[in-house]
């Protein structure tokens, strides 16, 4: 089915400067980049089956944003069955683009924080933007949520034991059963 918009998945954790940016970014594209182009999910209110926030991820492909290791965006998406189209680790980027976490404010990013989340929410919109411009030729196919009621929250890294993905660049990643991007086919 062809992409009319994208579902955000931002870390949601508060203790991490990664989750900070993360959850800036994801407003940085919802807003500015990508306005009306970019859903931003709730995690309440999507793990608890709000049928408007369910429905934006069966009929968006998902890009979630990990703030560290804990995977809090991708693992959202993992306890409804649903995968991410494109999984962003904050810590890995941030570090491959010459970022130090260390320096940005837990409450609100400005300076380096904030020019972290611009840098960050510009790569996801640059994705989110092929995907919207090349309509049916990027193939998401529609997911079905099937709530994993017998597992809690994984924190493995890189989500260990429950998916695998490609690396695209430091910190940008696509699980090996989603299509491929298409910046992908242009590199072919």
């Amino acid at each position: 089915m062809a992409v009319r918009r994208i579902a955000l998945h931002a870390c949601g954790g508060i203790t991490r400067p990664g989750s900070t940016v993360a959850r800036l970014a994801v407003y940085f594209v919802a807003e500015q980049l990508l306005p009306e182009k970019a859903l931003v999910s709730c995690a309440p209110a999507f793990l608890r089956g709000v049928e408007e926030d369910v429905l934006m991820v069966q009929k968006s492909p998902s890009i979630a944003l990990d703030g560290c290791e804990w995977s809090c965006g991708t693992n959202l998406l993992y306890l409804a069955g649903i995968t991410p189209a494109v999984r962003i680790l904050i810590p890995e980027y941030a570090e491959a683009q010459g970022y130090d976490l260390s320096e940005v404010n837990l409450r609100y990013p400005s300076g380096i924080g904030r020019d972290l989340a611009w840098a960050v929410a510009e790569r996801v919109a640059g994705i989110g933007g092929d995907m919207l411009a090349r309509g049916s030729e990027y193939r998401f196919e529609r997911p079905e949520v099937v709530r994993r009621q017998d597992e809690w929250f994984r924190p493995a890294p890189n989500m260990e034991g429950a998916m695998e993905f490609v690396r695209l660049e430091p910190g940008v990643y696509r699980p090996v059963e989603m299509p491929p991007l298409p910046e992908e086919s242009k590199e072919t």
